[in-house]
């Protein structure tokens, strides 16, 4: 529990306002900025914390519906509709791609690389 805990506090550093679930089990930046190419500025970013973290990464993350590339259309792997934490979101579909639950930040992945990597993501646009 201790590792979520300062792997929050990293995240609350590097991007402001965090809210989280009792257990540690979600995570919702509140105002996570969106790189150029989208109708928004800023959105909701959720992520679950599954019950083997962290051996078992999280899968998937979360935003507020609503999100459209600037031409209007809906990102590849994105679907809304998607009921978390007691309310309607939109999915990505996203896997950590290679994961190291070693605990040390410099070659281990935790809840920052998995929210980085979900930020490139997003920089990709479609």
């Amino acid at each position: 529990m201790n590792r979520r805990i300062d792997e929050i506090q990293a995240i609350r550093e590097m991007y402001g306002e965090v809210e989280h679930g009792a257990e540690f089990d979600w995570l919702l930046i509140t105002r996570f900025a969106l790189p150029e190419g989208w109708n928004r500025d800023q959105v909701e970013f959720l992520i679950v914390i599954p019950p083997g973290y962290p051996t078992t990464p999280p899968d998937n993350f979360y935003v507020a519906e609503g999100l459209r590339l600037t031409d209007g259309r809906s990102p590849n792997n994105y679907a809304e509709g998607q009921t978390v934490i007691g309310r309607s979101w939109a999915q990505f579909s996203f896997h950590a791609e290679s994961w190291n639950p070693t605990p040390d930040p410099q070659c281990g992945d935790n809840l920052v690389s998995f929210v980085l990597a979900a930020t490139r993501r997003l920089q990709e646009g479609a």
